[in-house]
């Protein structure tokens, strides 16, 4: 018999299947994309995932246009379920994406979050300032660039004073708060 217990118990196992399968944002949808390959382990055998598809994000770091193709370097950061960077935890390195589409350096400046999808082709040598690096190059086929959000941290006093009665300037109402 289907009761009223049966029915919210299986409101409840869909809720986490349905939240559970995500879709991605509209821009990679088309794309066939392993989602299994991460960037460790890209870094770690870069000859047996090249030309493999990966979806990747984090916050650029330089934008350059050439003639052909526009070159981004992006530091790295794990996706979210929306596969938004989360800038908050860890990075695993920096990695380039070139793409023959036309980048506006001005749109896509240092600071904004990025998604990108596109083909793994080579570990490219570069430079991080000084320091040698070997930079995972992506061929980028699609870009989700994420809004710009600002936070604020407002700090509290370090005391309040509390006014009890009429308007504080009546010192016989004013009474501390300590």
């Amino acid at each position: 018999m289907f009761n009223l217990l049966n029915f919210l118990i299986l409101i409840f196992i869909l809720s986490f299947i349905i939240k559970g399968c995500a879709p991605l944002p509209k821009e990679f949808q088309e794309i066939p994309l392993d989602k299994k390959v991460g960037f460790s382990q890209i870094l770690e055998s870069p000859q047996e995932y090249e030309g493999t598809n990966v979806l990747w994000g984090g916050k650029i770091v330089n934008c350059l246009n050439q003639e052909d193709f526009t070159i981004l370097e992006i530091v790295q950061f794990p996706l979210d379920i929306e596969s938004k960077p989360k800038i908050d935890t860890f990075s695993e390195g920096r990695f380039q994406v070139k793409t023959s589409k036309f980048l506006d350096c001005a749109i896509y400046h240092p600071g904004r979050l990025i998604t990108v999808a596109g083909t793994f082709r080579e570990l490219k040598e570069g430079k991080i300032g000084e320091k040698s690096y070997k930079f995972p190059l992506i061929e980028g086929k699609a870009f989700k660039l994420w809004r710009e959000e600002l936070r604020i941290q407002l700090e509290t006093p370090i005391y309040t004073r509390c006014y009890w009665g009429p308007p504080y300037w009546w010192p016989w109402w004013y009474y501390p708060c300590w």
